[in-house]
């Protein structure tokens, strides 16, 4: 039979509705403390199985978010998709296409009275082919250098993770990522690559690894495992030759890399370091003080004024 919490009595008219306190939420040295019965009063408890426990009070597993390494790989992802969805992805709406050109010319050269209804429809025509091959290539950059330092920007989160956990080399390879993680996990270790969604990793990295290295070797891993990512129907890439210039990379994948990169993470902090993502999500004590904060201001400033008002 599971154990409940002891009862509590506790006297919260005391307390004022703007403090932590009347939510049942206590702090005693440094630690946040959950009367779960009161607190349920207000909120819904993020899992029951809190309540199953043998102490007073809950005390949440950790103290701030980040200390889960699921939520710094979950948070980095999401803050990059944030910056490519309001800061790239606008910035990339805002270059001029060939057809904006071509209208552009077009009307420029009708209001100038140089040429004629047909000689500006010409000129229009012509700058924007002109334009296209230009335009093409700007758009494609952006979206691999993005792609590049998302993954670099990953990359270097999975060494800090891996370093806080005991990594001691000097070098971070991918296959140097996996046997680390197989050497935490306790029974029965298992590779990247019999992991449930190893491939989502596994696309992105090989994707990278073509773009920074540009040579027909990371060409065909990339070809031979995921064929949809090369437009190249003659098989003509050679070494040297700029990857760009045969790389699928699009805003379709880049969103898609960014929503689920995440379901690989989970997966390696689950098995090397522990951790049920789950409960990396809510068991902690930011997530009680955030719900109740957020709770609290919208009683003492309802219209959210800033607090300079």
């Amino acid at each position: 039979m599971k154990k409940f919490s002891s009862k509590i009595v506790k006297d919260y008219s005391k307390y004022n509705s703007d403090s932590y306190e009347y939510y049942g939420l206590l702090i005693k040295d440094g630690r946040t403390r959950i009367d779960t019965k009161r607190y349920k009063k207000f909120f819904v408890l993020p899992d029951n199985k809190i309540e199953h426990r043998k102490t007073v009070y809950y005390v949440p597993t950790k103290i701030d978010r980040k200390e889960y390494a699921t939520n710094q790989f979950r948070d980095t992802l999401s803050i990059l998709k944030d910056l490519w969805i309001n800061e790239f992805s606008r910035a990339i709406k805002a270059i001029k296409t060939p057809k904006q050109v071509e209208e552009d010319v077009r009307i420029n050269s009708l209001q100038n009275g140089i040429l004629e209804h047909d000689e500006s429809s010409i000129a229009g025509t012509y700058y924007g082919i002109k334009r296209d091959n230009k335009y093409r290539y700007v758009i494609k950059s952006i979206y691999a250098q993005f792609f590049h330092q998302m993954m670099s920007q990953i990359d270097a989160l999975s060494l800090r993770v891996c370093v806080s956990q005991g990594y001691q080399e000097k070098d971070f390879t991918r296959e140097k990522f996996d046997v680390f993680i197989q050497g935490k996990q306790k029974e029965n270790p298992i590779s990247f690559y019999d992991y449930k969604y190893y491939s989502v990793y596994d696309k992105a990295y090989r994707t990278w690894n073509f773009l920074k290295h540009n040579s027909t070797k990371s060409y065909w891993q990339l070809k031979n495992k995921y064929p949809n990512m090369i437009y190249d129907c003659n098989n003509g890439y050679q070494n040297g030759d700029p990857a760009i210039t045969v790389l699928k990379i699009d805003e379709r994948f880049i969103i898609d890399c960014l929503d689920n990169l995440h379901l690989f993470f989970d997966e390696v902090c689950a098995r090397g370091f522990d951790e049920k993502t789950d409960d990396t999500q809510w068991d902690y004590d930011g997530y009680f003080i955030d719900i109740i904060r957020k709770h609290i201001r919208l009683i003492t400033n309802p219209l959210d004024l800033p607090d300079s008002l």
